[in-house]
């Protein structure tokens, strides 16, 4: 072998050692990916499933001990509770179906937005009435391709979205603006501010800022 050989192999070598370095140490595998959504929304679903149960109990509690003058109400609630959580419970055993048989790899977010689109028309065609869960489908779709996040935690951002309701969903608009902080894996709304208020709140936290940074004297000496 040739010094020049040698040379190139070695450069060759540093060159692949390089790029692979490059590689994000928390890139997952597509087997990876869909183990982890399969668990995630595993659990959900059993959340989903006790806290049915929960719903049948109070139920039939409420059969039992409610007053004439209370019953309509209560159980009105009851039932309008479970309807909502039958419908997660079917568009989580669906979700859960599409990610086990047919996510292979790639991005979870275009995967997601796809299956939920396709999902929305088998539904649409065949739901009777206003059972049907494909209005959901579509604007959980549409809240999906509106996400400005880049490192939002998708199945979380679905679920909260799921938590807002299946049953009446919320447009994706109203749901994108409602998140208004978020730490990629969860997010609440803020508490809006008047724009009176802005100013003096920044003036405020200025002066604060610069208290924080003026140095403090140091205390002299007297020599006496």
């Amino acid at each position: 072998m040739t010094r020049e050989t040698v040379k190139f192999s070695v450069t060759g070598a540093l060159v692949a050692f390089c790029l692979s370095s490059t590689v994000p140490a928390f890139a997952q595998s597509a087997t990876e990916v869909k183990s982890d959504s399969l668990k995630y929304l595993q659990d959900l679903r059993t959340q989903n499933v006790r806290r049915l149960q929960e719903i049948d109990q109070s139920l039939s509690r409420k059969i039992e001990e409610a007053t004439p003058a209370q019953i309509d109400a209560e159980v009105s609630t009851l039932k309008t509770a479970k309807k909502e959580h039958v419908m997660r419970q079917e568009f989580l055993d669906r979700l859960i179906f599409q990610i086990d048989t047919k996510f292979i790899g790639g991005d979870l977010k275009q995967f997601l937005q796809a299956s939920l689109i396709n999902m929305a028309k088998i539904d649409a065609s065949n739901s009777v009435g206003e059972n049907g869960i494909w209005k959901f489908m579509r604007y959980a779709s549409d809240a999906l391709r509106s996400l400005p996040e880049q490192k939002e935690n998708i199945l979380s951002f679905l679920t909260g979205y799921m938590n807002r309701s299946v049953s009446n969903p919320v447009k994706p608009e109203d749901y994108i603006s409602s998140r208004n902080y978020t730490n990629g894996a969860t997010s609440e709304a803020g508490s809006p501010v008047s724009r009176e208020d802005v100013g003096s709140i920044a003036d405020r936290r200025l002066q604060e800022i610069n208290l924080q940074a003026k140095p403090v004297a140091a205390p002299t000496s007297t020599n006496e």
